[in-house]
């Protein structure tokens, strides 16, 4: 019986294509968690005054203004750009991590990304962040913080996934495995 071996994609293409894919399933992604959180906010108004990435960079040794920087869209709507930049920055990290990690361990794309999703909120919602003080103790934060951040993290890596597959059946050199 003959059989046929998908050809060894270098190294170097992974990671480009990881890099490139994740950039633009990060941007999505993003936009997904965001719209995620508009409709079941995480957080009280009084504890999202200061958000988690906003606390955070302050914890990193940014000035409360510089943190609270803010535009004007639509005469005036707050866009508080810096914690945009960081919440984009988080996701595209972690949907090129995301594509990498699934060229070498089809396990990452469990359930469509969702286990993905699990492991990335039990690691950052409940464990790093924590015990970096930036948000409450995991037993101290409100089941509805909970609620919102376990199911969005799941549909924000979902929606890398479904991005990246959609990118890597798209493409015709098909560069790209396990997606």
């Amino acid at each position: 019986m003959l059989s046929l071996s998908k050809p060894k994609i270098a190294f170097k293409t992974i990671v480009w294509k990881s890099i490139w894919y994740g950039f633009i399933a990060g941007m999505i992604s993003g936009m997904v968690k965001i719209g995620w959180e508009n409709i079941l906010p995480p957080r009280t108004l009084a504890r999202n005054a200061t958000n988690p990435p906003q606390h955070l960079l302050e914890q990193f040794g940014m000035s409360s203004k510089t943190v609270h920087a803010f535009v004007y869209y639509s005469t005036d709507q707050k866009v508080f750009f810096v914690a945009l930049i960081i919440h984009f920055a988080f996701s595209i990290v972690f949907a090129a991590l995301f594509i990498f990690l699934a060229q070498y361990w089809k396990k990452t794309t469990m359930w469509q990304g969702a286990a993905y999703g699990i492991v990335i909120w039990i690691a950052f919602h409940i464990i790093i962040m924590p015990a970096m003080g930036t948000v409450p103790a995991a037993w101290n934060q409100p089941f509805d913080e909970h609620f919102s951040e376990f199911f969005g993290h799941i549909v924000w890596a979902w929606s890398i996934y479904a991005v990246a597959v959609c990118l890597a059946k798209n493409e015709k050199k098909n560069k790209l495995e396990n997606l």
